[in-house]
């Protein structure tokens, strides 16, 4: 009797207990969470929601449909980045870490989180809106040094590798024009300056007196500016014929920039896709939705997001020239000659002080880019100390290569030091501040000129001379040899 009470006991206590498994029948196999499934197939038999077939709920780290993975939804091999793993889209097959890139097409494939600067250098490349101008090479990008004359832009600019100085001429050693290619005052165009021992116009003559004879006959001469005297269609008020490799309005700017915005033409070998408008090339903002492509990318009306992609506090549509940067935006400090549009203007990095000419310093013609009233085009103020217009002169107005401390007429090229002396054209030629009217320095001027020397050769005949009679010679000029 005390036997058949303790079994009844055990059978009560092991009904009442849930996690006890329960057999399908007497010999078959067990399913304790009454799912359908047995321990043989089903992964967590306490839970019925858990078993071959189940829905799987992605990354809640339990395994519904008990295939082994939980963290992988696309079946790629690689967990997703939201359970600690590194597929960066795990809804797509073809993205995880060891895909294949497919660069410029807006999906980071292989989850480096670069698509668009191949060469990983930190620039984008051209085609996807960035400056790089050849993103298979890490050492060519914006913010590279320039090594010249090798056929290579290695920092993007757009310029010739063989103007060093950028004055728009090529090298003589790369089949240019350009006697000296690290000074931009001495190329083919530029004034001679007298004095200096620079050939500074590269016609092979150093230091040849510039003339104020107008010898092609269009009305300039080289000291009024004429930067090739012997061809009458070049002169300072000639029409510019672009892209022709000629300065034909003397003004020593880049033949390949006609519309002025720092930028050659991509025809030419520079990155202006539109160089007839200067608010159109690859510094300008694109503009949605007015059929131009105005940033040059090669896109024509990329829509511009209002997203804040940087979290710098601006979108594309705000002004953020790189809403991948948020280094760049229109708030930004400018960092100059960097090759990088930090602010986002459009405006040239290498015009600092926006007078529209770039710094010597970086292949311009602006010799102090940190004043705006200095460049090129600026009007000089003479004998001041500062050299307004960059043309290395300030004390030799007439470019005779005397300074006017020691020319006696620094507004007149012919009158200088050593200079020919024209007799009586009233320019005293060569500085001896004698009379210019008086030839023979006897004291008296010519009388052709006003004056009563009757013969301004012969410093012996003047009106205070005493005659020698009947010599044949007029000494005293008062008309007779007798005395």
């Amino acid at each position: 009797m005390r036997t058949n009470l303790l079994c009844l006991l055990a059978l009560f206590t092991l009904a009442c207990r849930p996690d006890v498994p329960v057999k399908d029948d007497e010999d078959g196999p067990m399913d304790a969470d009454q799912d359908g499934y047995t321990q043989s197939v089903d992964c967590d038999d306490d839970d019925a929601g858990v078993h071959p077939g189940a829905d799987e709920v992605w990354y809640d780290r339990v395994d519904q449909d008990c295939d082994g993975v939980d963290g992988d939804q696309d079946g790629d091999g690689f967990d997703a980045v939201d359970v600690g793993g590194d597929d960066c889209d795990d809804l797509d097959a073809a993205i995880h870490p060891t895909a294949e890139e497919t660069w410029y097409d807006g999906v980071d494939q292989d989850c480096d989180g670069a698509d668009t600067d191949q060469d990983g250098d930190g620039h984008d490349a051209l085609a996807a809106g960035g400056l790089d101008c050849d993103d298979t090479d890490a050492t060519v990008s914006p913010a590279a040094a320039e090594t010249w004359y090798d056929g290579i832009d290695q920092n993007c600019d757009g310029r010739s590798d063989a103007d060093q100085d950028g004055d728009g001429y090529d090298a003589e050693a790369s089949g240019g024009p350009d006697c000296d290619d690290t000074d931009e005052n001495r190329s083919p165009g530029r004034p001679e300056l007298i004095g200096d021992e620079y050939d500074n116009d590269c016609d092979g003559a150093i230091d040849e007196a510039l003339t104020d004879e107008d010898d092609d006959g269009d009305g300039w001469s080289e000291v009024e500016g004429d930067c090739n005297d012997s061809d009458a269609t070049i002169g300072p008020d000639a029409v510019e014929v672009w892209y022709d490799g000629l300065d034909q309005d003397c003004d020593a700017r880049s033949d390949y920039d006609a519309d002025e915005d720092g930028s050659d033409a991509l025809a030419n070998g520079g990155a202006d896709c539109n160089d007839r408008s200067a608010v159109v090339g690859p510094d300008a903002l694109e503009v949605d939705e007015n059929g131009v492509d105005d940033d040059c990318d090669g896109t024509i009306d990329e829509a511009l997001s209002s997203d804040d992609l940087d979290d710098d506090g601006w979108s594309e549509v705000a002004g953020d020239c790189d809403d991948a940067d948020p280094a760049r935006n229109p708030a930004a400090t400018e960092i100059w000659y960097d090759g990088i549009d930090q602010d986002c203007d459009g405006a040239s990095d290498l015009d600092a002080d926006g007078d529209g000419a770039e710094s010597v310093d970086h292949g311009g013609a602006d010799c102090d880019d940190a004043d705006a009233s200095v460049g090129p085009a600026a009007a000089e103020v003479w004998y001041d100390g500062v050299d307004q217009d960059c043309d290395g002169r300030d004390d030799d107005q007439d470019a005779d290569g005397f300074d006017a401390a020691d020319d006696c007429d620094d507004t007149e090229a012919t009158a200088f030091p050593g200079g020919t002396e024209t007799w009586y054209d009233g320019i005293d030629g060569d500085c001896d501040g004698a009379d210019d009217f008086d030839q023979d320095a006897d004291g008296y001027t010519s009388g052709g000129f006003g004056g009563t020397d009757c013969d301004d050769t012969e410093a012996t005949v003047n009106p205070g001379a005493r005659e020698v009679i009947l010599d044949g010679v007029d000494q005293d000029c008062d008309g007779s040899d007798l005395g």
